[in-house]
């Protein structure tokens, strides 16, 4: 476990780097990354769907983090006019999320640094290795999203 939460670190001041290129931070970029319903996210946001776009609430459900942390991040990419929010024709009490052609050019620009940090991270591990990595990390998160959804956390000794 603390190796992985010094590679979290390590992780996290790379995507500072990437996500800088275009004035963001990190959490700025996940979420714009989510807003546009990026295929990467091991687990994709839920409510969203080719013609409409996922509600903060679904944002914060899915990446297992509070709505007023989603909430503040949105404030500011609307601000910035990275994202809009539109009516929910399904529901009218919730806002869905949409991408604007910024928010688009944002990501585009940081794409090729994106690219370049996954080269620098995994250009020691063989394609099968690269493979086997990610399956096991996807089988962690899973695990743990189980275990969280049951409201405990996994036994020690396991």
């Amino acid at each position: 476990m603390l190796a992985l939460f010094d590679i979290a670190n390590q992780l996290y001041k790379l995507g500072d780097a990437v996500a800088a290129g275009a004035g963001l931070t990190t959490q700025q970029w996940l979420l714009l990354l989510q807003v546009a319903g990026d295929p990467n996210f091991s687990r994709p946001t839920r409510s969203a769907s080719v013609h409409a776009g996922p509600a903060g609430s679904s944002i914060a459900r899915d990446r297992g983090v509070s709505r007023a942390n989603v909430s503040t991040l949105l404030s500011q990419l609307i601000a910035r006019g990275y994202v809009r929010q539109q009516a929910n024709p399904g529901d009218r009490r919730r806002k869905q999320l949409l991408l604007t052609e910024q928010g688009r050019r944002a990501l585009a620009a940081i794409e090729p640094a994106r690219r370049e940090a996954n080269r620098k991270l995994l250009g020691g591990l063989a394609p099968a290795e690269r493979a086997q990595l990610l399956a096991s990390l996807q089988a962690c998160l899973e695990h743990l999203w189980i275990t969280a959804g049951s409201g405990g956390v996994p036994p020690t000794g396991t």
